[in-house]
């Protein structure tokens, strides 16, 4: 009987042990669960309205910058809607997607804080972005280039790769130097700079951008300005060696149909300030800025008083990038790329003037370059 009660005791035992360790595992999972869902949904929210999320990513996890920059790249291609009529009494403006994916055929409504994609009484609010790929939502963002954002080309020229690593690259006043060299599209800049007494190398600023693809070429350069008016245009837009003038009223865009994609420059601000979409290439967000008075004293510039060095921001966003690309900005885009700029000092340089240096803004001839062109073009 002893032995009996004894064996029932046990079998009582192991069940409460049982049923405490399924408790636990339910229990963790469902923190898991509900830990991942909301971090998920705080990284969106922060990404959208200021890039915090994007510089968490940055700083804490390798491998998810680079699943995020491929994530871009399809979704660049993927983004497709038409647009549908605006919401009547309040004018937010819907799409209905047509991208392939759970997204297909699905309207979206722009938020009531950003009505339009493109605003037009004040370009200086956010526009709406109509997302069809696997987000599938229309959000609120500010349609300018984000110095610390992926792609990024600011400043004494820093840059932030397509693996979110931040570098320099300081080239030489006067020269012309290859951002990205890829199969079908070759962007250059042009630098300019100074060089005051004493110093050992130039300051410099990327001044115009060349954009060639097919058989085409789209520059934006910055004006030279004596004294900077934000309400004074500085940006100079050129396509095939013709200068274009992009409109400031309606839609606030110029764009053309080419024989194999359509090129679109739209104002993002009442000056200075446009988005440039390549379709199937590239889109660019560029701000022309100049070296303001406390900058030049803090950097020490010793800039002359008769030139504000008027240059540009510039944010990129590339679609279909072959895995062999190439330039100072391109090849941090190709899969697995490692950067070899050494971490945790404060102006971090990328090397290489003798492999991206072009003869001019126009060539796509490099040491390493791989563009060909279609036939020959006009130049500014």
């Amino acid at each position: 009987m002893d032995r009996r009660k004894a064996f029932i005791v046990v079998a009582i035992l192991l069940a409460f042990i049982s049923m405490e360790a399924a408790t636990v595992l339910a229990q963790g999972k469902g923190n898991d669960d509900g830990k991942g869902k909301g971090d998920d949904k705080v990284s969106k929210g922060d990404g959208t309205s200021g890039g915090n999320g994007k510089s968490d990513d940055k700083g804490n996890n390798e491998k998810g910058k680079g699943d995020d920059k491929k994530e871009k790249d399809k979704d660049a291609v993927a983004n497709k809607y038409n647009k549908k009529d605006p919401v009547p009494g309040t004018g937010q403006e819907r799409g209905q997607c047509k991208s392939k994916g759970s997204c297909y055929n699905t309207t979206l409504t722009c938020p009531s804080q950003c009505p339009e994609r493109k605003p037009k009484k004040n370009k200086k609010n956010k526009g709406c972005f109509i997302d069809c790929t696997s987000k599938c939502e229309a959000t609120c963002k500010y349609r300018k280039p984000k110095c610390d954002g992926y792609g990024s080309l600011c400043y004494d020229p820093r840059f932030v790769g397509g693996d979110g690593v931040m570098f320099y690259f300081h080239g030489a006043k006067g020269s012309d130097f290859a951002i990205v060299s890829d199969n079908n599209l070759q962007i250059n800049a042009h630098f300019i700079g100074t060089r005051p007494a004493g110093r050992t190398r130039d300051y410099t600023w990327v001044q115009a951008l060349s954009i060639m693809f097919d058989s085409h070429t789209l520059v934006l350069a910055a004006k030279r300005v004596v004294q900077w008016d934000d309400k004074v245009e500085s940006l100079t837009v050129k396509w095939d060696g013709e200068e274009i003038s992009i409109p400031t009223d309606g839609e606030a865009e110029w764009r053309i149909n080419s024989e194999q994609r359509e090129v679109v420059i739209e104002r993002t601000d009442d000056t200075n300030t446009v988005k440039v979409t390549v379709t199937g290439l590239v889109e660019m967000d560029v701000k022309v800025t100049p070296i303001g008075e406390k900058e030049n004293k803090v950097h020490n510039y010793q800039l002359p008083s008769d030139d504000a060095f008027a240059h540009l921001e510039t944010q990129f966003k590339f679609s279909n990038l072959s895995d062999l690309v190439e330039g100072i900005l391109g090849k941090t885009f190709r899969p697995g790329y490692t950067s070899n700029v050494k971490r945790g000092v404060p102006m971090p340089l990328m090397g290489g003037e003798d492999k991206y240096q072009t003869p001019s803004l126009y060539s796509p001839v490099c040491n390493v370059c791989r563009f060909q062109r279609q036939s020959s073009v006009a130049t500014m």
